[in-house]
């Protein structure tokens, strides 16, 4: 019997020993579930940061795509108002004579030539001239 006095000890030491680990497991478990909540917490954040930027991204294509649009129009009238300026020049004697008075100026002919070849008054010659002239 002299055996069962150590074997209570060591079955004492045992419980306390069971009991110390399972209030340290415990401890250990609120601080992982505490860390566990708080990167929830974090992930809730960042997936509602990451919905925003989504929704402002999506916004600026839809913006970028209406611009696109609306600069492809300009430029078609653009082009419109090219041809239909080409088309009143050619057909207009006197944007010929104007035409060909802005060539001669270009090429540096003064206003006296100007005057001569293209029988335009001299006001209208000056100001060609001063226009066009660079």
């Amino acid at each position: 019997m002299s055996w069962l006095l150590p074997l209570c000890v060591c079955m004492l030491l045992m419980g306390l020993l069971a009991l110390a680990l399972r209030r340290w497991l415990a401890v250990k478990l609120g601080q992982y579930e505490r860390k566990i909540e708080a990167l929830k917490l974090l992930l809730k954040a960042t997936q509602t940061q990451l919905e925003s930027q989504q929704r402002e991204l999506t916004e600026l294509r839809s913006g970028a795509h209406g611009v696109g649009r609306r600069v492809q129009q300009l430029e078609q009238h653009q082009q419109q108002l090219r041809a239909r300026q080409d088309e009143v020049l050619q057909t207009d004697p006197d944007a010929k004579l104007y035409n060909r008075a802005m060539k001669m100026v270009e090429l540096g002919a003064d206003v006296d030539e100007i005057i001569k070849e293209c029988e335009l008054p001299r006001a209208e010659a000056q100001l060609l001239v001063t226009l066009h002239r660079r």
